[in-house]
C-alpha cells in the first residue's frame, strides 16, 4: 500500500479538458491522414475516435475488425513503457504511443491506424490470405485502398513526434497544476513554461525532420524577444560557438523567403531562380530546405526550420517537403496550444 505521503496519479481529462483534448486529437489525426483514439491504461476511450477526412469509419471499424488489436496492442499485463506497433491479419498496422504526464508515468495512449504502413501487398495474395478468414475479400480490399500508404521511415517520424507533442502538452499542464498548489502563479512564470516546452517540441521536431528526410544537418532559429533577429534554439550538426554567437534579421537570406511566402522552399544546384541560388551562401551544401515556424495558420511566422545536405546522391525531394509540411503542421499544433493556455497576462 502507497504511503499517506504519496500522490494520486492523475487523469488525463484532469489534466486537459475534454473538449480541448478532442479537438487536439481531431487536428492530429487530419494532419496525420491517420484514424487516432485516446485510451486510459484499462483500454477505455477517453474521447471520441478521430478519423482523418474522407474515410468511411463505420466499414473500416466493421470490415477491419477495429478494436480486437488492443488485446496484443496493449496486453493488461504488461502495458508497454515505449511506442509499440501491430500488423493484423487484415494487412493493416496499428501503434500505441504513450502519453506522460512525466517520464516514467504514462497516464494513457494514443493508438494510431489502422494504417497501411509500407508497401501494398499483392491484391492476389491478399485475396488468397483472407479467403478462410472473410466472405468478402473485395469488399475489405476497398477499404484498405481508402488508407493512404506510408513508409516505415515515415511512420516512425510521425509517431516519434506525436509522442513528444501530445506528451510536452500534458507535462506542461500537469507541471502547471502542481506548481500552483504550492506557488502563486504569475504570468513571468506562465511564459517561462511555454518558453521551455516550446524549446522542447521544436528541438524534437528537428530531431525526427533530420531522421525523415535523410538531412546531415539544421537548425531551428526564431525570433529573439520582440526584434527581428533570428536565434539558434535547436541544431544538429553546427558547433556550440556557432550556436551561441548566430543572428539573423528574420527578412534576409532564404529564411526571409520562406517567411514571407510562408512556403517551403527546397533549394538546391537544380535551382533554376537565380534569386534563390544566389542566397545559398555555403556552395559546398547540395540541397536545403527552409521552411517557417508558425503556431498558427494566420500568425506571422515565429522562426524557421534549415535542412541541409552536402550529398548530391541525396538531395531533398518533392516528398520531403511533403513529409515535412506535415511535421510542422503537427509541432504547430502543439505550439499553438501551449500559447493559448495563457493568452494574456495574469496578475504578478
Amino acid at each position: 500500500m502507497a504511503g499517506s505521503g504519496a500522490l494520486e496519479p492523475p487523469s488525463l481529462l484532469s489534466l486537459v479538458e475534454p473538449a480541448r483534448w478532442q479537438r487536439l486529437q481531431d487536428h492530429f489525426a487530419s494532419v496525420l491522414g491517420i484514424p487516432l483514439r485516446t485510451l486510459d491504461l484499462a483500454r477505455k476511450l477517453l474521447v471520441n475516435p478521430s478519423w482523418p477526412p474522407g474515410l468511411p469509419a463505420e466499414h473500416i471499424v466493421c470490415l477491419l475488425r477495429v478494436g480486437d488489436e488492443l488485446e496484443q496492442l496493449l496486453p493488461a499485463a504488461d502495458l508497454p513503457r515505449n511506442t509499440t506497433s501491430l500488423a493484423s491479419a487484415f494487412g493493416v498496422t496499428y501503434s500505441a504511443v504513450p502519453v506522460r504526464a512525466t517520464p516514467d508515468q504514462i497516464l494513457g495512449y494514443l493508438v494510431a491506424g489502422p494504417m497501411v504502413a509500407g508497401p501494398r501487398e499483392d491484391r492476389a495474395h491478399f485475396r488468397q490470405r483472407l479467403h478462410s478468414m472473410v466472405e468478402d475479400t473485395q469488399a475489405v480490399w476497398t477499404i484498405l485502398l481508402s488508407l493512404k500508404p506510408h513508409t516505415y521511415s515515415g511512420v516512425r517520424s510521425l509517431l516519434n513526434l506525436l509522442e513528444e507533442t501530445a506528451s510536452s502538452l500534458v507535462q506542461f499542464a500537469y507541471q502547471a497544476s502542481r506548481l500552483s498548489e504550492i506557488l502563486p502563479t504569475t504570468y513571468r512564470a506562465d511564459q517561462a513554461a511555454v518558453s521551455y516546452y516550446t524549446d522542447r517540441i521544436l528541438a524534437s521536431l528537428l530531431e525526427v525532420a533530420v531522421m525523415a528526410t535523410g538531412a546531415e544537418g539544421g537548425s531551428v532559429m526564431v525570433r529573439e524577444g520582440q526584434g527581428h533577429a533570428l536565434r539558434i534554439c535547436a541544431a544538429q550538426g553546427l558547433a556550440d560557438a556557432v550556436v551561441a554567437d548566430t543572428r539573423q534579421p528574420q527578412d534576409e537570406g532564404l529564411a526571409g523567403v520562406a517567411t514571407r511566402q510562408r512556403a517551403i522552399l527546397l533549394v538546391d544546384d537544380r535551382t533554376v531562380d537565380p534569386f534563390l541560388t544566389r542566397l545559398m551562401r555555403r556552395r559546398e551544401i547540395a540541397s536545403s530546405l527552409v521552411a517557417p515556424l508558425t503556431r498558427e495558420p494566420d500568425q506571422e511566422p515565429m522562426g524557421v526550420l534549415n535542412l541541409r545536405t552536402a550529398n548530391r546522391e541525396r538531395r531533398f525531394t518533392p516528398e520531403h517537403v511533403q513529409m515535412l509540411r506535415r511535421l510542422l503542421n503537427l509541432a504547430a499544433i502543439a505550439l499553438g496550444n501551449l500559447r493559448s493556455a495563457f493568452p494574456k497576462p495574469r496578475p504578478a
